[in-house]
């Protein structure tokens, strides 16, 4: 048994755990197995099983997001280029509604997936809508993503010719390995579906607006937990029609009871009795019960008129077609006339002696009549003379054959015609009586005897319905209802046949579903845990002030009952289910602190979340929580918003979460995109320096460290970004450049050699290159930022940020 599935390694020490009985081991192995393996234990057989999932393509280890290129798409005309520093971090996309950046978001997702939720529950016009007016051809989207470690990216486009339909792109997928059909060749297909690293306003919607069951789907979905899933379809695909069996059989059996319980026959009180009694009917009393002769309980009038019911003559028609074939086989009789082929066979006989004689003796005078002579023409016209006469009398002896076995079956059916023994004075039996010694007066001849079956024959048949129709009159009247029932009694126990065995399946297969359904119950919500633990972290932050606790979420239920728990308090007393207590913008969190885990899942291959529109709802201090939510996802992932709600961007800088870009959309006439910085940790770093040197109210001594801190941080953020863009295009590790960065930040000298050189080791050639390139400026920046304010910039601060900017345009 090849158990290479760690799925199923973990079934199959469980099993082994819980002592569960070898046959319903068997059959819940068989289910994970397959249907025909099912098919097969239910029958006995305990062939090997090959329990071992098809690999599939492995995908990348870590993908981030590298630039997203939209032209001719929604509200996207001319090409414009959306670039993303593949790295942990936050970039905002703001702008204003209408201003085009969902429509990079829409393009990421669309480029890669094939569709987008934002339009999954939109009307048509949503959906041919998707070309610009003003720009429509050239329509294509284009996203780059980088592997860590493979310097070439991986890049999806879909174009569109101008008369093409959203659904008809033309795809092209390439990577550092070549160009391939779709992501699937790559192992993106399956991670796109569980991990989803696309998060709209739209999807977060369903989880008030959707069916328990969809939201069930989408969480239990990343869980892994798809083939105890299908086994335990299989298993309930195969207790259906036994179980439907079953049940009829005991359903019938209680209706049959009542209806022999009506019918005034022992027979019938005595079944209704054993069927009554609890547990296993004895169906070997029954069937003795059915097999009572009528006559035990019947007279003899009752007898004959059963009798009579139960007889089976041949049909007039029958009999009309028997004459028929009667007359003709006489004819065909009289056509070769016995005599004639008696004289035919002694001539052939004759002719046939007289050839041999040719043949031992040569041409010679006829032996017979010695006028004759015996030579080549006699012999030729001889042996035709010979063949026809042989022909003639096997016609003539076939003939005679079949006439012989027409005439033994009219006198067979006529020997078959009998009237049923006794006598009841009531019952009308001498007209049939009297018809059938009509019949078996036979005459001799053929034609005649064919005659006389077509003439006496109907009056048997009149008699004998005659006589029927009065025997069923008589025993409808007489009739207790017994014969009735006991036929639907008779009926009942052939479908009993089997049952016992379909029950003992029954309850294995059943043993085996409960088995898996409890395991896959707990290792669901084992499995579950990391997930609802991170929702729950998630929800802590963005709750802020409200009075709503949320429990771990569970799922529960299966097939159409499965649903998502999830366990909330309000004010400390709980409250069951969260859906029912929560406003909009609390409806709006749960569905981030639900559905964010499941695109920052550690499995995930995607180190890049896109989230459009997060905001919606969201009062003042859930916008915080989302802010410091998304700056935690960004410590580890490429965290990309798209909103048009500005107090995200400004909690970010408000509460300084770290280093977080930027881009302003701004959409002119004729769906023309900008796109530009509206700000980076570097500029945000030198404007608070500048507003702190301008500050009259704090003297220089004191300012001055602050304000050389500050542009220090300025140079560091700089060096940041161009290792960071240097050594990812290298295809160098995340691991190994967060590593390096960390080492070389302890001076500002080894950071800015990295930058500058790609060597930390170069401190000291910053100096000579700083100068050679751009002069006293740039190395009088950097010396104040490396060691502190010196008496170069003591007495004026603001030179210093001027002049650290001059160097960190220099170091970009």
């Amino acid at each position: 048994m090849n158990r290479t599935d760690p799925l199923v390694e973990l079934i199959f020490n469980r099993l082994a755990d819980d002592d569960v009985p070898t046959d319903t081991a068997e059959l819940v192995l068989a289910a994970l197995s397959g249907e025909a393996d099912l098919a097969a234990a239910l029958n006995g057989d305990t062939k090997d099983l090959n329990l071992s999932s098809p690999a599939p393509a492995e995908p990348p280890a870590q993908i981030w997001l590298s630039s997203i290129t939209v032209a001719g798409f929604r509200g996207v005309g001319p090409e414009r280029t959306l670039p993303i520093g593949p790295q942990p971090g936050i970039t905002l996309v703001v702008g204003r509604n209408g201003s085009g950046k969902s429509s990079f978001a829409e393009a990421v997702e669309l480029a890669l997936t094939g569709d987008s939720a934002r339009w999954a529950d939109r009307n048509s016009v949503w959906r041919t809508g998707w070309r610009n007016l003003h720009s429509p051809d050239p329509c294509w989207i284009d996203v780059q993503l980088r592997v860590d470690g493979v310097a070439k990216p991986i890049r999806v486009s879909r174009s569109w010719p101008l008369d093409a339909g959203l659904a008809d792109a033309e795809v092209t997928v390439a990577s550092e390995r070549g160009r391939h059909a779709d992501l699937a060749e790559l192992g993106l297909a399956r991670p796109l579906t569980l991990y989803r690293p696309f998060l709209t306003a739209a999807e977060l919607g369903r989880l008030a607006a959707g069916t328990q069951s969809q939201l069930f789907d989408a969480i239990s979905s990343i869980l892994g937990l798809e083939a105890i899933t299908d086994a335990d379809q299989r298993l309930l695909a195969a207790i259906r029609p036994g179980d439907a069996a079953v049940k009829q059989v005991r359903t019938q059996r209680t209706a049959l009871a009542a209806r022999l319980a009506e019918v005034d026959d022992d027979r019938a009180r005595r079944a209704a009795a054993l069927l009554k009694k609890r547990g296993p009917v004895d169906l070997t009393a029954l069937a003795a019960i059915l097999d009572e002769p009528d006559d035990v309980t019947a007279d003899g009038p009752l007898r004959l008129c059963r009798a009579l019911v139960e007889l089976n003559l041949p049909t007039l028609e029958a009999v009309t077609g028997l004459a028929a074939r009667l007359v003709d086989a006489a004819a065909e009789a009289r056509q070769h006339d016995g005599g004639r082929s008696r004289a035919a066979l002694r001539s052939a006989e004759l002719l046939r002696l007289a050839i041999e004689h040719h043949e031992d003796t040569g041409d010679s005078p006829c032996p017979v009549c010695a006028t004759g002579r015996l030579d080549g023409d006699w012999r030729t016209a001889a042996a035709v003379s010979l063949d026809q006469l042989r022909n003639r009398s096997l016609a003539a002896q076939a003939a005679n054959a079949l006439l012989d076995a027409v005439l033994k079956q009219a006198r067979h059916l006529v020997d078959d015609v009998t009237v049923p023994d006794g006598d009841a004075p009531d019952v009308p039996l001498d007209a049939m009586r009297h018809a059938v010694a009509e019949l078996r007066q036979l005459p001799g001849e053929p034609p005649e005897l064919a005659r006389h079956l077509a003439a006496r024959y109907p009056a048997v048949v009149d008699a004998a319905q005659d006589a029927r129709a009065y025997a069923e009159k008589t025993l409808r009247e007489r009739d207790t209802g017994w014969r009735e029932a006991a036929a639907e009694l008779r009926s009942w126990l052939d479908a009993c046949t089997g049952v016992s065995s379909r029950e003992a399946a029954l309850a294995r297969l059943k043993a085996a579903r409960a088995w898996l359904k409890d395991t896959a119950a707990e290792l669901r919500n084992e499995r579950l845990a990391p997930f609802a633990e991170h929702s729950q972290r998630i929800w802590a932050q963005l709750r802020q002030e409200s009075n709503v606790e949320l429990g771990a979420m569970t799922l529960e239920g299966s097939n159409t009952r499965r649903k998502v728990v999830f366990p909330v308090s309000v004010d400390g007393a709980d409250n069951g289910t969260a859906l029912g207590v929560m406003s909009q913008g609390e409806m709006h969190a749960l569905g981030l602190a639900t559905f964010l885990p499941r695109g920052c899942a550690a499995e995930s291959p995607f180190r890049f979340i896109v989230v459009d529109d997060p905001v919606q709802s969201m009062d003042p201090a859930k916008v915080d929580g989302l802010a410091r939510v998304l700056a935690e996802l960004a410590e580890q992932r490429q965290v990309v918003v798209f909103t048009h709600d500005t107090r995200l961007p400004d909690a970010i800088r408000r509460l300084d979460l770290g280093k977080a870009r930027i881009l302003e959309v701004t959409r002119a006439e004729r769906s023309v995109v900008t796109l530009r910085t509206a700000s980076d940790p570097a500029s945000r770093y030198l404007d608070d320096a500048y507003a702190l040197a301008r500050n009259g109210e704090i003297t220089p001594e004191v300012r001055g460290p602050v304000v050389a801190e500050l542009c220090r941080s300025a140079v560091e953020a700089v060096c940041h970004r161009t290792i960071w863009r240097t050594r990812v295009g290298r295809g160098v590790p995340h691991a190994d450049i967060e590593r390096a960065i960390e080492d070389a930040s302890r001076r500002l000298t080894t950071i800015v050699a990295l930058a500058m050189f790609d060597d930390a080791e170069r401190g000291g050639d910053v100096l000579g290159w700083l100068h050679r390139r751009h002069g006293a400026r740039a190395v009088d920046a950097y010396k104040a930022c490396r060691e502190g304010v010196h008496g170069t910039y003591l007495a004026d601060l603001s030179a210093l940020v001027a002049d650290t900017r001059f160097l960190v345009k220099a170091l970009s």
